[in-house]
């Protein structure tokens, strides 16, 4: 189960290796499941247990690691997205590339979003020395389970 009662913090998505490259001898980056292209971007994921990302899409293939803690993730095909409800804001915000669903994965409000419920996925718990590769447009949501650290490596 997950742990409650302390407070939530997350760092997500951060630049942290170009930040402090000297982290970047704690781990290699792993070439020979790499074969998908350019590395395009190394991010940091460090948080408490119940940090959630919420359900969307990425515009990488990402190589997700699990380095300490333990994470839930949930996995929709591209296949799925008439039924995800993906937040259409336009603009230059968060929402310009329709690659966030409006649905609370958790609790899902099927009144106001009745397709979400035919929705098929895959589960997974992800632990410490785990990888999972998640394709481009692979709707995914993530919630720590434990205090946590992950590393994405993007291409």
């Amino acid at each position: 189960g997950v742990e409650s009662g302390s407070p939530v913090g997350y760092i997500a998505q951060h630049s942290l290796f170009e930040q402090l490259p000297s982290l970047r001898a704690d781990f290699e980056v792993p070439a020979s499941l790499c074969a998908l292209g350019r590395l395009q971007h190394v991010n940091a994921w460090v948080g408490s247990a119940r940090t959630i990302t919420p359900l969307h899409f990425d515009s990488y293939d990402n190589l997700f690691a699990q380095v300490v803690g333990y994470k839930y993730i949930r996995l929709y095909g591209s296949d799925q997205t008439a039924y995800l409800y993906a937040q259409t804001g336009g603009g230059s915000g968060l929402n310009a590339q329709g690659n966030i669903s409006s649905v609370d994965v958790q609790q899902p409000d099927l009144d106001r979003f009745p397709l979400f419920g035919r929705a098929y996925f895959t589960e997974v718990v992800l632990g410490p020395g785990e990888m999972l590769f998640i394709p481009a447009k692979c709707w995914h949501y993530v919630c720590s389970l434990t205090s946590s650290v992950s590393i994405s490596f993007w291409f």
